[in-house]
């Protein structure tokens, strides 16, 4: 988001480390021939409201807008604008939910000092069963009344104990200062767990840094068990930077060194593993204007992120996330929503 992940599907978590069996195939698969194409879920400054784009087949430079150019699913909860949308689902791809900032940069009273003061502490929850029939947007709240707001929220579904585990980034106030007019924490990325997006457990944190603070956190599963790089937005520099670990999401991280494009202001990053070519990945980056997608085949070096040469790539699109999906998947959602 101005100050902004694809849902990543796990067999088991547990409170230190993260186990995956490799008879996982909701995980292992990522790169198997079983996905017929890619989703980004979206939005636009213009209009924050939920968008889609399908791609054609397994290209991973050629995209549709669905639902004839218009947004599928709009908020009427909240202040009724959205970003930062997260669409995830559960091992059996038998639930889905989109997730997303409450946030809307048109309204009349917007400023981005009101918005991490006294921004909302909920997130949009929208649900399926099917990816095309979605209930109406619910607003639920995640967070205490120390935070300024909720931002960029994502999540991740654990097999083993049949719950999401959901991130997002706030910063936080004094216990005294209810009003948030005093000086505020630096932004720290937080988590909870739930099991239907309505009821979460207490939030916590999970990287809270004491000299930088950050917002916009996604994770990409490297293909063994346990192994990840996460991205993170450093706000201070407006840079997004990666991390590596082999012992799961709550293991230890190590920083690869550098950012990931250096060059100029990045954030809101989405990353997904190729469908088609092993070790190959994608990573989206806002520019403040729209994605711009990078590619590469060694992910924890750096720097290893190059410019993907697309013709047509679409323009626009903002801070979201990119879900492989099956044949049956594509078809359904075309059917629905054609382009």
């Amino acid at each position: 988001m101005r100050f902004s992940l694809a849902s990543v599907v796990l067999a088991s978590l547990l409170p230190v480390a993260l186990t995956l069996p490799t008879s996982d195939s909701s995980l292992v698969s990522r790169q198997a021939t079983n996905f017929a194409g890619y989703l980004i879920s979206t939005f636009s400054d213009a209009n924050p409201a939920v968008q889609f784009h399908l791609s054609n087949g397994n290209d991973p430079g050629s995209f549709a807008f669905s639902n004839r150019g218009k947004a599928v699913l709009t908020s009427t909860v909240g202040t009724k604008g959205v970003r930062d949308i997260f669409l995830t689902t559960n091992t059996a791809r038998n639930k889905w939910f989109v997730i997303a900032t409450d946030l809307d940069i048109n309204s009349a009273t917007f400023s981005w000092d009101k918005a991490t003061r006294t921004g909302s502490r909920s997130i949009v929850v929208w649900s399926s069963s099917n990816l095309v029939d979605w209930s109406a947007s619910k607003l639920v709240n995640v967070e205490d009344t120390t935070a300024g707001m909720v931002w960029a929220p994502s999540a991740v579904w654990d097999e083993a104990t049949k719950q999401y585990y959901v991130f997002w980034s706030s910063r936080f106030y004094s216990t005294s200062d209810t009003a948030h007019t005093g000086s505020a924490s630096l932004d720290r990325i937080r988590y909870a767990t739930t099991k239907d997006f309505a009821s979460f457990s207490a939030p916590k944190d999970y990287v809270k840094l004491a000299s930088t603070p950050l917002i916009d956190q996604e994770f990409q599963y490297l293909g063994t068990p346990g192994h990840f790089v996460r991205f993170l937005k450093n706000e201070t520099v407006n840079q997004v930077y990666q991390e590596k670990t082999t012992g799961g999401l709550f293991g230890s991280w190590t920083r690869v060194p550098g950012y990931v494009r250096p060059e100029t202001p990045r954030e809101g990053p989405a990353s997904f593993a190729d469908n088609v070519t092993p070790g190959l990945y994608h990573l989206l980056l806002d520019d403040y204007t729209q994605y711009v997608p990078y590619q590469s085949s060694n992910i924890e070096s750096s720097p290893s992120w190059q410019p993907s040469s697309y013709s047509g790539y679409p323009s626009g699109l903002k801070h979201g996330s990119v879900t492989p999906l099956l044949q049956s998947e594509m078809n359904a959602f075309k059917a629905r929503y054609p382009a």
